[in-house]
C-alpha cells in the first residue's frame, strides 16, 4: 500500500483511538456471541461505553460512529436520517457488507434500504461494540467488514427528562421512568426530535416510544421482553452539481420529495444457567413500512416487510487448567413483504418472501491465567427468495464459513491477535430482482471472501496502543455497474478478485483529569485485482481517515471534549474507472461543554466549528454527471437533562 501522510496524520499517530473508544479489558458479547473479555477476542474490537456516549451529547447514533477506527459515515440528507456506515472500506456497498445488531437482534433490512439508524434513540444505549473483520461464521450473511452491536440499557429505578434545541430549528425531548425490585426490572421511554435541516427540504422529525422488562424467576431462570414503535418523516433534498453548490449549497432541486417510515418490533427471551450450562431462546417480530413520494419526477414507492426471527443457542463452559467453552446456535428468519411503485409510471405490485436459516458452532480453549486462547467457528446458512408479480419465481443459495484465531500475551503489557476466516453475502432482494421487468437475476452469485487479521496491543496503566492489519480478498463481489444492463446500470458480480486492506492505529493516554488524549488513524487500500478495472481504487473509499480527541475534566462539575475528524478524498460512487474528479477531503472540528450539578446536566455542543463546506457523499451518473450532497455547516445545540 502507498500513502501520502500529512503532518496532521503523523501527529494523530503520535497521539494515537478516539476518546470514545475505551480500554478493551471490558466485557463484550459480540465477538463471541457470549459474554467474555475483549482481551480474549482474536478480532480487533472497538467499544464505545456509556460514559463516552453521555459526554458526546449527540442527537443520533451515526454521530457516535463518525471518526471511529475503520468507519466512514456518508449522509445524503445532512441530518443523519439517510446515513450509510461503511465498516472496513467497502464504499457504496458498505451498508450491505456490515451487520448491525440491537441487543443481538439483526436490524439490517433484506433490501437495499439498509439500516435505519434513526430508530435507535441515543439515550437508550448502554454501549456499542464494533468487531472489525469477517464475522460470517458467527453471524452469517453480510458480516463481511464486521459487526456493530448496539446494546441497550438495563432497566433501572428512577428516570430522566431531557430537552434540547439549536440551529436549523432543531429541538428534541426525551423522558424515561423505571422500577427495580428484588427480582424484576422494567422501564418505559419516549422521545421525539425535529429539525428543519441545513438545506431546503431537509426537514426531519421522529417519534419513538418503547419499554423493556426482565425478571429473575429463580437463581437459574430469567425472562426478558422489549418493544419499540418508531415513526419518522424526512425530506429528500437530492444532489447538486458542483456549480449549483457553489451558487447556493442549501438549495434543493427536489423541494417536495419526502419519505416516511413506521417501524415497530417486539423481542423476548428466556435464559437458563446451571453448572456451566447456559440455554438461551430469543426471538421476535418486526414490522416495517415505508412510503416515499418523488414529486420531482411523479413517482411513489411503498414497501412493507414483516420479519419473524428465532435465535436459540446453547453454551457449555468447563473451568480448570484449560478452560473450554462450546457454543452452538441457530439463526432463523422469515420475511414477508410487498413492494409497489406508483405515480406517473406505475408498476405491478410485487410480493417477496425470504427464508434464512443458519446453524453455527464455536469452540474456545485457553489457559487458566488468560495468557493464551484459541477459537474455531463453523457455520452453514441457506437463503431462499421468492418473488411474485405476474408469475412466481424462486431462487435459493447455501454457503458455509469458518473462522480460526487466537491471542497470545507476549509480555505483561503486549498481546498478539491472529485470525483467519471466511465470509459471505447473499444478494439483497432488489439486487436479485427487477421490479421493472418482473424477472429474477439467476446469474448473480453470492459474494464470498477470505479474511486475515493480525494485531498487536500494548496496555500499561493509563496508556494503551493497538495496531491492526486486516485483509479481505473477495470473489464475486456484488457491486452496481453503471454501464451494465445494456448501458442502463445493473447489479453484478465483479469478474475477478477485489482486495480490501486496512491498517488501523488506535490508542489513548490519560495524563490526568485535564489531559486525556486519544486518536486513531485508518489507512485503507481497496482495489480491483484483475478484470476491466484492474488496479483501480474502489469508489467511495477514502485512503486516509483519522480522528483525535482531547477530553478535560476542569472540575468535578465541568467537562469539555474537543474532537477532530478527518476523511481523505475518494472517487465518486460509480466511478470504477477512476476517471472523474474526487470527493474532496474534509476536516471537522466539534466541541462539547457540559456542566453537572446534582442530578442535572447542562450541555452545549458546536458541530463543524470552522463551518467547513463539504460533502460526505458523492456519486457519478452517466445521465447527470457528478453529483454532491452538501453536509451541514456550523451548528449549535444546547440542552438540559435531569436524572431522578
Amino acid at each position: 500500500m502507498k500513502y501520502k501522510l500529512s503532518v496532521f496524520t503523523i501527529l494523530l499517530v503520535g497521539m494515537a483511538a478516539s476518546a470514545h473508544a475505551v480500554d478493551v479489558g471490558d466485557i463484550n458479547v459480540t465477538s463471541s456471541r457470549a459474554e467474555s473479555a475483549i482481551a480474549s477476542s482474536s478480532n480487533t474490537v472497538t467499544l464505545i461505553d456509556r460514559k463516552s456516549i453521555e459526554r458526546a451529547h449527540v442527537e443520533n447514533v451515526v454521530d457516535l460512529l463518525k471518526g471511529q477506527p475503520g468507519i466512514v459515515v456518508s449522509d445524503t440528507s445532512g441530518v443523519g436520517a439517510k446515513s450509510q456506515v461503511d465498516l472496513g472500506g467497502y464504499g457504496e456497498t458498505g451498508a450491505a457488507n456490515s451487520l448491525v445488531l440491537i441487543d443481538g437482534r439483526r436490524v439490517n433490512s433484506p433490501d437495499l434500504s439498509g439500516t435505519d439508524w434513526t430508530q435507535i434513540p441515543v439515550d437508550q444505549i448502554e454501549r456499542i461494540e464494533i468487531v472489525h473483520g469477517g464475522g460470517s461464521a458467527l453471524y452469517g450473511d453480510g458480516a463481511v467488514g464486521g459487526v456493530i452491536n448496539i446494546i441497550t440499557r438495563i432497566p433501572e429505578a428512577g428516570g430522566h427528562v431531557a430537552v434540547s434545541g439549536g440551529s436549523f430549528g432543531s429541538y428534541a425531548g426525551a423522558v424515561s421512568a423505571g422500577i427495580d425490585s428484588d427480582n424484576a426490572r422494567a422501564e418505559a421511554n419516549l422521545s421525539t426530535a425535529k429539525t428543519d435541516g441545513y438545506r431546503q427540504n431537509s426537514l426531519f422529525e421522529r417519534f419513538d416510544v418503547g419499554a423493556r422488562a426482565e425478571s429473575d424467576l429463580s437463581s437459574s431462570l430469567s425472562v426478558r421482553i422489549a418493544g419499540n414503535y418508531h415513526r419518522d418523516r424526512t425530506g429528500l433534498p437530492g444532489p447538486l452539481t458542483a456549480a449549483e453548490a457553489a451558487v447556493d449549497r442549501k438549495q434543493s432541486n427536489n423541494p417536495d420529495d419526502f419519505a416516511q417510515t413506521r417501524d415497530s418490533f417486539a423481542d423476548a427471551g428466556i435464559g437458563w444457567l446451571n453448572n456451566g450450562l447456559e440455554l438461551d431462546l430469543s426471538g421476535g417480530l418486526r414490522d416495517r413500512k415505508t412510503h416515499a413520494e418523488y414529486v420531482s419526477f411523479g413517482g411513489t414507492s411503498d414497501s412493507a416487510i414483516r420479519t419473524q426471527s428465532l435465535r436459540p443457542k446453547i453454551i457449555y463452559t468447563v473451568q480448570g487448567n484449560l478452560p473450554v467453552r462450546l457454543l452452538v446456535g441457530a439463526d432463523l428468519d422469515r420475511s414477508r413483504g410487498n413492494f409497489e411503485y406508483g405515480g406517473a409510471f406505475p408498476l405491478p405490485a410485487t410480493s417477496i418472501k425470504r427464508d434464512r436459516s443458519g446453524v453455527y458452532g464455536q469452540f474456545e480453549i485457553g489457559s487458566e491465567t488468560g495468557r493464551w486462547n484459541g477459537n474455531l467457528g463453523l457455520r452453514s446458512e441457506h437463503v431462499r427468495d421468492r418473488f411474485s408479480q405476474a408469475a412466481t419465481s424462486e431462487v435459493s443459495s447455501r454457503k458455509t464459513a469458518w473462522d480460526l484465531g487466537g491471542t497470545l500475551l507476549l509480555t505483561d503489557a503486549l498481546r498478539l491477535r491472529l485470525s483467519s476466516s471466511q465470509s459471505f453475502r447473499f444478494p439483497l432482494l432488489d439486487e436479485r430482482y427487477s421490479f421493472f421487468s418482473g424477472t429474477v437475476d439467476r446469474v448473480l452469485k453470492p459474494q464470498t471472501g477470505r479474511h486475515y487479521t493480525a494485531a498487536l496491543r500494548y496496555g500499561f496503566e493509563h496508556t494503551w496502543l493497538e495496531a491492526s492489519f486486516l485483509r479481505a480478498d473477495l470473489r464475486d463481489e456484488i457491486f452496481y455497474n453503471p454501464i451494465g444492463g445494456f448501458g442502463f446500470g445493473a447489479n453484478e458480480n465483479y469478474s475477478d478478485q477485489t482486495r480490501h486492506d486496512l491498517l488501523m492505529l488506535a490508542g489513548h493516554w490519560k495524563g490526568g483529569d485535564m489531559f486525556q488524549f486519544g486518536g486513531n488513524v485508518t489507512l485503507s487500500d481497496a482495489t480491483f485485482r484483475g478484470g476491466v478495472y484492474d488496479g483501480n481504487a474502489i469508489p467511495a473509499v477514502a485512503a486516509i481517515r483519522a480522528a483525535a480527541d482531547w477530553t478535560a475534566d476542569w472540575s468535578n462539575l465541568l467537562q469539555s471534549v474537543l474532537r477532530l475528524t478527518y476523511v481523505g478524498s475518494s472517487y465518486l460512487i460509480s466511478d470504477q474507472a477512476n476517471a472523474r474528479s474526487q470527493l474532496p477531503a474534509y476536516l471537522l472540528v466539534d466541541v462539547v461543554m457540559s456542566y453537572h450539578l446534582a442530578g442535572m446536566d447542562l450541555f452545549a455542543r458546536i458541530d463543524n466549528l470552522t463551518n467547513r463546506k463539504y460533502s460526505s457523499y458523492g456519486v457519478w451518473s452517466s445521465f447527470s454527471g457528478d453529483n454532491f450532497y452538501p453536509a451541514a455547516g456550523i451548528g449549535l445545540r444546547a440542552g438540559v437533562s435531569y436524572q431522578f
